[in-house]
């Protein structure tokens, strides 16, 4: 990050000690100032109509082109290889609080603004970025404004989600109570087990294989009301500990993600899908890179 910034500091330098350090009036900074803020417009259009193509349109195609986020950097090619994530929002809002411009010269811009970005996912969770602040460095390139700089720093926030109103998490849970079984592969059944404690759930996991245990362990769901979510605790036997983030986006719909991805499960590796077939089936998918690569069917065991 040092590194990246004295890249930046020198980048400024030789700029300012080109050939168009000529004094920039008044006049002319506001023309300038008026035509960036029309390119940072578009930039916020195509994030918040999700037209990817339109919001990186001021970004400078070339191997000196860098954008930071949060600490990493990526090249042109790397930004544009982040597109598809523009296919998991529903939707996107970037309110400005404030923003400044530094003319250097008739050909140099310097865009800061501090601002909160919320995204709202396909799958109901959404995100919002605050505070966050980005800087662009403009560079007047055949006549256009381009960004050739990029650096942008956020604290993400958990919020609740719009599939998640009106949904009691607790209740909803009441349903995985009592004892399941599964067939995960040829004589080869997941049973698992699941009562009340407290506002949450404690349950066993069993993996039997031809009448003989292979697997077992024990799991501990708790409601964080701060979060509107499950929070789940797994102890399986010559395991470490594997925690979760687990909730109801539907009424007969649950989702569940490795907890550090509980924010934004969009990103995680591997998500568990749970389609529930009340009153005594449930469908458990496993998905990565947006593809199920297996489903179970579970039903549950009469007394």
């Amino acid at each position: 990050m040092k590194t990246r910034l004295v890249f930046l500091l020198l980048l400024i330098v030789s700029f300012s000690c080109g050939t168009n350090n000529k004094p920039v009036s008044d006049t002319q900074k506001e023309k300038i100032k008026g035509e960036v803020k029309e390119v940072v417009n578009t930039f916020i259009k195509g994030c918040e109509e999700l037209n990817f193509d339109m919001a990186v349109e001021p970004f400078f195609d070339s191997p000196d082109f860098v954008y930071i986020g949060n600490g990493k950097s990526y090249s042109y090619k790397e930004l544009i290889a982040m597109k598809p994530l523009f296919d998991k929002y529903k939707n996107q809002k970037i309110t400005i609080a404030d923003e400044k411009y530094a003319v250097l010269d008739n050909t140099t811009v310097l865009y800061t603004t501090n601002c909160t970005w919320l995204q709202n996912y396909k799958d109901g969770h959404p995100i919002l970025d605050d505070p966050e602040t980005f800087m662009f460095m403009f560079k007047k390139i055949d006549n256009k404004w381009r960004v050739i700089y990029w650096v942008d720093s956020w604290v993400e926030k958990n919020v609740p989600g719009e599939s998640s109103k009106g949904l009691n998490q607790i209740e909803l849970m009441k349903y995985m109570l009592g004892s399941w079984q599964g067939e995960i592969a040829k004589d080869t059944f997941y049973l698992a087990q699941y009562k009340p404690f407290g506002d949450g759930v404690e349950g066993t996991i069993k993996i039997v294989s031809k009448g003989k245990k292979i697997m077992e362990g024990r799991a501990l769901l708790g409601y964080d009301k701060k979060q509107d979510k499950f929070i789940e605790s797994d102890l399986v036997e010559g395991s470490d500990i594997m925690v979760y983030g687990i909730w109801f986006t539907e009424k007969d719909a649950l989702t569940e993600v490795p907890l550090e991805y509980i924010s934004n499960p969009a990103n995680a590796p591997v998500i568990w899908k749970y389609e529930l077939k009340p009153p005594d089936i449930f469908i458990w998918n496993n998905i990565e890179k947006n593809k199920t690569t297996f489903s179970y069917t579970f039903h549950r065991e009469k007394k």
